[in-house]
C-alpha cells in the first residue's frame, strides 16, 4: 500500500500592508511601534489584530510622533529584542536624527524598520525615495514587488539584521501596500534568547571618539552584505532572459518590476530581458554589470529617484 503525504497550506487575500503585519508576527517580534500615515496606516492595527489571535507576547504601540516610535523599538533592540518600527516615508524625517545615529551601532536585537513610500504621490507633500535614507545611513533595504514577497522579505529583514547586527529597512510603496494578493499564512516563530538591556554608554551612546571606530566597521558591513545579496538573495535578485534575442535589457526594482513584466506581456514583446532587483541597497553591482553585458542598451526602472542607477560605476550603456 502506497501511502500519500499531503501538505496542507492556509492561505488568505491580503492587503499589501495586512501582510507585512503578518509577517512581523509570524518572524517573532517583540516590540512594534508606528505613527499613522498613508500608505502605511493599515500595518500596526493589522500587527496588533495578528498577535491577539496567534497569542504573541508582543507589545504594539502607537507613537506620539515617528521619531518616538521608531526610539522606542531602538531602545527595545538594545535590550534584545526583535522590533520593529512603521512610518511613511515624511515620516521618516522625523526620525532621522536617531535613524542616522543608531545605523552604526552594533545592535543587540534585530531592528527593522518599514517606511511605506508614495509615488505619485498619493497622500504626501514629497515622492522622497527612502532607498536615499537607506543609502546615506548605510544600511540595507528591501524593494519588495507583490505583497507576498513583502511578507517574506520580513523575515530575511530580521535575519539579516540579527547577521550582521545592523538596522534593516523595509520599503514597499503604494502600489505593493495597497494591492491585494492570496498569501500563505504560517505560525508564530518564538525567538531564543533573554530580553535584557545592559547599560553601555561606549556601545549606545554616540560620542565623536566612537563613531571613529563605528564608521569603518559600517563600511566593511555593508560591502559584506552586498556581497551576500550577489550570492544569497536569488529568491529576489533574478534574471527574466528573453525568448529571442535580446535588444534592450531592462533592470528593475519593487514594483515596477511587476509593472514591466505585464506591460511586455500585453506587448507581445519576448526580445527584452529583465533583471529583478529586491535589495537595491547594497546594490549588487556585478550581478547587474554582468546582466549589462548581454544587451546593447539598458534601462533602469526604480520608483522614484535612479538609487540601483547611481551604484553602477560604468553607466555608459544606461538608458536611463
Amino acid at each position: 500500500m502506497t501511502e500519500v503525504l499531503q501538505t496542507v497550506t492556509k492561505k488568505a487575500i491580503l492587503l499589501g500592508n495586512e501582510a507585512i503585519a503578518r509577517g512581523i508576527v509570524e518572524a517573532g517580534c517583540l516590540v512594534a511601534t508606528a505613527y499613522p500615515g498613508t500608505p502605511s496606516s493599515e500595518i500596526l492595527p493589522a500587527v496588533a489584530k495578528y498577535a491577539d489571535e496567534m497569542n504573541s507576547p508582543m507589545a504594539v504601540e502607537w507613537g506620539v510622533n515617528e521619531k518616538v516610535a521608531f526610539e522606542t523599538a531602538m531602545g527595545a533592540s538594545f535590550a534584545g529584542a526583535r522590533s520593529c518600527a512603521v512610518m511613511k516615508q515624511v515620516g521618516l524625517n522625523v526620525a532621522a536624527d536617531p535613524f542616522m545615529s543608531v545605523a552604526s551601532y552594533e545592535m543587540n536585537g534585530a531592528l527593522l524598520l518599514v517606511v511605506a513610500d508614495d509615488p505619485g504621490p498619493h497622500s504626501s507633500q514629497t515622492e522622497q525615495d527612502s532607498r536615499y535614507f537607506a543609502m546615506f545611513a548605510k544600511i540595507p533595504c528591501f524593494d519588495p514587488a507583490s505583497a507576498a514577497e513583502a511578507k517574506e522579505m520580513v523575515f530575511d529583514a530580521f535575519a539579516l539584521s540579527e547577521r550582521f547586527k545592523i538596522m534593516t529597512m523595509l520599503r514597499p510603496t503604494v502600489r505593493v501596500d495597497h494591492c491585494r494578493q492570496d498569501v500563505e499564512l504560517g505560525e508564530l516563530q518564538k525567538q531564543p534568547g533573554t530580553v535584557r538591556f545592559e547599560k553601555d554608554a561606549s556601545r549606545w551612546v554616540s560620542l565623536p571618539a566612537k563613531v571613529r571606530i563605528n564608521h569603518p566597521k559600517l563600511n566593511k558591513k555593508i560591502a559584506d552584505i552586498r556581497e551576500a545579496f550577489e550570492t544569497e538573495f536569488g529568491k529576489y535578485n533574478y534574471e527574466v532572459p528573453p525568448k529571442k534575442e535580446g535588444v534592450l535589457g531592462i533592470v528593475a526594482s519593487g514594483v515596477s518590476f511587476s509593472l514591466v513584466t505585464d506591460i511586455l506581456k500585453g506587448m507581445g514583446r519576448e526580445d527584452v530581458g529583465i533583471l529583478k532587483i529586491g535589495t537595491p541597497q547594497p546594490l549588487p553591482v556585478k550581478m547587474v554589470a554582468s546582466f549589462m553585458e548581454k544587451y546593447p542598451k539598458v534601462l533602469f526602472l526604480e520608483e522614484t529617484y535612479p538609487v540601483m542607477e547611481m551604484q553602477m560605476p560604468d553607466r555608459t550603456k544606461i538608458l536611463g
